[in-house]
């Protein structure tokens, strides 16, 4: 009896570790999903390809508004968030040939573009500094911040891609695009090609691991019973055999 007792303690020990091991790697994916969006909705991220010669970084053009809540506002303390532009961007990579950052400044042709759409970088608050590769450019806001990417995307609708040199004028344009509005938080991601542009949406997985959570919370206790209860049972009818057998 004492020997059948030590069995089953044994089996349900090792049920729940077995448990409490999927439970930890289910958790811990969960988390890394529910967590992916993190500082990244504090930056819109472009990658391009196919671009004109000479093209060094793009940034986004967006549609003019009356009212823009956006526009800079220099009358605002310098340190405020809304007092100035973006005016550099990081371009270190390999084959540009300088290490420089590229200044942008009021008269270059990016600066006074304007075909109903106009930069995201040199004529809204929000971007702290642009960072370029040879495929890709990142627009960062300031971290944290008061705006986020979802919200820009959603507020203007439409944007268009434009490819600059290293002296900021405008090498070509993309064709718009138009923004579907998304039910829950994500993050907007854009890539252009040649004169189309495209974006990719990723979404935060917190509201569906929250549905998820919940259905552990009441699912895993009644597996740990419907485990225990058949260990139970197949020792209960191994020590049966075995009295039969006796017999």
């Amino acid at each position: 009896m004492r020997v059948m007792g030590d069995i089953m303690k044994k089996h349900i020990k090792a049920a729940i570790a077995v448990v409490f091991t999927v439970m930890t790697c289910l958790f811990g994916g969960m988390n890394a999903f529910a967590m992916g969006l993190g500082t990244a909705v504090w930056s819109i991220e472009i990658e391009y390809e196919n671009a004109p010669e000479g093209t060094a970084f793009v940034d986004l053009l967006l549609p003019e508004k009356t009212n823009d809540k956006y526009y800079p506002d220099p009358t605002t303390n310098e340190n405020d968030e809304k007092h100035s532009v973006c005016r550099n961007v990081y371009a270190a990579y390999l084959g540009r040939g300088n290490d420089d950052p590229i200044i942008l400044d009021d008269s270059c042709g990016l600066a006074v573009y304007d075909d109903g759409y106009t930069s995201c970088m040199l004529k809204r608050y929000f971007v702290q500094y642009g960072s370029a590769d040879r495929d890709k450019c990142e627009l960062e806001f300031g971290v944290p911040s008061n705006v986020q990417n979802q919200e820009v995307f959603e507020y203007y609708g439409r944007f268009k891609v434009a490819y600059c040199n290293e002296k900021g004028e405008v090498l070509g344009v993309t064709e718009p695009v138009k923004v579907k509005h998304v039910s829950t938080t994500c993050l907007y991601k854009v890539k252009a090609s040649g004169n189309k542009a495209e974006y990719t949406v990723d979404r935060d997985g917190s509201v569906f691991i929250q549905l998820f959570v919940m259905a552990l919370i009441f699912g895993v206790p009644v597996v740990i019973a419907l485990v225990i209860g058949l260990i139970i049972y197949l020792c209960v009818r191994s020590k049966k055999k075995d009295k039969q057998s006796v017999k």
